[in-house]
């Protein structure tokens, strides 16, 4: 099939085909969507559209956005544009469909690249993010994994692997990989594999409630950390790796643990035992407790002004109503009931908790925790149309909004801020 892919004057890039090439794609597509799933990307989680603060009131100039509440404050968005006459909310077979990946501070375009499978630039949402003014893209099918930056490729391999946590240090790509069924996970330095454990559970991957940009891996005290937990017998033993070398910090029968985080150069951890939830940092416990008054049922942890906190689930002696909150040592925030997505800053008074619906916002979809992010208290979120309306996807930030004027979705959001 002859085909050909050249940029249109937006900077997109779709096929160039013939009308009788066009005639036997368009007869293929459902041949496609079941004979060659080795070539597609999951669906679109298309879902329901999450709920946030928005105003229309006004718009955002590029000055606006870029400087934010700080002059060396930036937005970075990323996005997924398709041609004006697909209907992209409706396809699931998207990874055969001629797409544009692209990257904007504030208003101005840095980025604009062919995806899709012949590019193994993957157009799911989950597979983009936004790390230190960069945007890096993971694709991965029965063929191996690749790891983009800018659309550039930093690291491959063979095997599929759905990436946990990226991180870019001193020139190294650092990853934690997840394969299929979830039975393992690797940790690779360029993509050249240096842990593989059968059965462990890393914490705070993507998916995470207290994942910050890099997911479960990240940096501490100059060292690269990431932390697991395996169960074999019934026991169930965490580690804490530092620079590729793992450390058992629990591992006794009566233990569940929840989460293990390096703060400070300090080992925290957060566990069940038996009936009580212990949070502890440098080998002391850090209560949690609110003088008594609570129990916590689960959780995972994050620092609020450098000391360990944990937010989860809890409910009160002779009360089995859950709720939603934040403990530390000396204070303590009930947020809401539950929480689709939760975010925050650096400190107790930037933390921020979502549920859906809001008014207003049910057009609208938020596809996952990357599509918003913390701008000191203050909460930065994309959101795109539902529908084939002439509403354009937006930022909105307080009470300001920015439009983007393309065909497509955003798919995340992230600031940088320069001291």
């Amino acid at each position: 099939m002859a085909r050909r892919e050249l940029p249109d004057t937006a900077g997109n890039c779709f096929p160039l085909l013939s009308k009788n090439t066009a005639m036997r794609a368009s007869s293929l597509l459902l041949l496609i969507l079941f004979s060659s799933c080795v070539l597609l990307e999951p669906a679109l989680p298309m879902g329901y559209p999450r709920a946030w603060e928005h105003s229309r009131s006004r718009g955002l100039s590029q000055d606006d956005v870029s400087a934010g509440p700080h002059p060396d404050t930036a937005f970075y968005v990323s996005a997924i544009s398709f041609p004006p006459t697909y209907d992209w909310q409706k396809d699931t077979a998207f990874g055969a469909t001629a797409c544009t990946l692209k990257f904007f501070r504030g208003t101005e375009q840095l980025l604009s690249v062919c995806a899709g499978p012949s590019k193994r630039i993957s157009a799911h949402p989950d597979r983009h993010h936004i790390i230190d003014g960069k945007l890096y893209s993971e694709y991965f099918d029965s063929h191996g994994t690749t790891v983009k930056c800018n659309g550039e490729t930093v690291a491959e391999w063979s095997g599929s692997e759905s990436l946990l946590g990226i991180l870019h240090k001193d020139g190294v790509l650092h990853t934690l990989g997840r394969g299929p069924s979830s039975l393992w996970f690797t940790y690779r330095r360029d993509g050249v594999p240096l842990m593989k454990v059968e059965g462990g559970e890393v914490f705070g991957g993507f998916d995470s409630c207290t994942c910050g940009p890099t997911g479960a891996i990240y940096e501490d005290g100059g060292a690269v950390c990431f932390a697991y937990k395996t169960s074999t017998g019934g026991v169930q033993r965490a580690y804490l790796v530092r620079d590729g070398v793992p450390e058992m910090m629990l591992g006794t029968p009566s233990v569940q643990v929840l989460d293990v985080k390096q703060i400070g150069g300090g080992a925290a951890l957060f566990y069940r035992e038996k009936s009580n939830a212990v949070l502890s940092f440098r080998g002391k416990p850090v209560d949690i407790y609110w003088g008594g008054r609570i129990i916590w049922v689960d959780g995972e942890i994050l620092s609020l002004s450098g000391s360990p906190s944990v937010v989860g689930h809890f409910n009160r002696p002779l009360n089995t109503r859950l709720n939603y909150g934040v403990g530390g040592e000396g204070f303590n925030k009930n947020l809401q009931g539950g929480s689709d997505f939760f975010y925050y800053g650096r400190d107790e008074n930037e933390l921020l908790s979502f549920n859906q619906p809001r008014p207003g916002w049910e057009g609208y979809y938020f596809f996952n925790r990357h599509c918003a992010c913390m701008v000191g208290s203050n909460l930065a979120a994309v959101l795109t149309p539902r529908g084939q309306g002439t509403d354009l996807p937006f930022l909105a930030f307080g009470k300001d909004t920015l439009r983007y004027n393309l065909y497509g979705f955003l798919s995340g959001v992230s600031v940088k801020i320069n001291n």
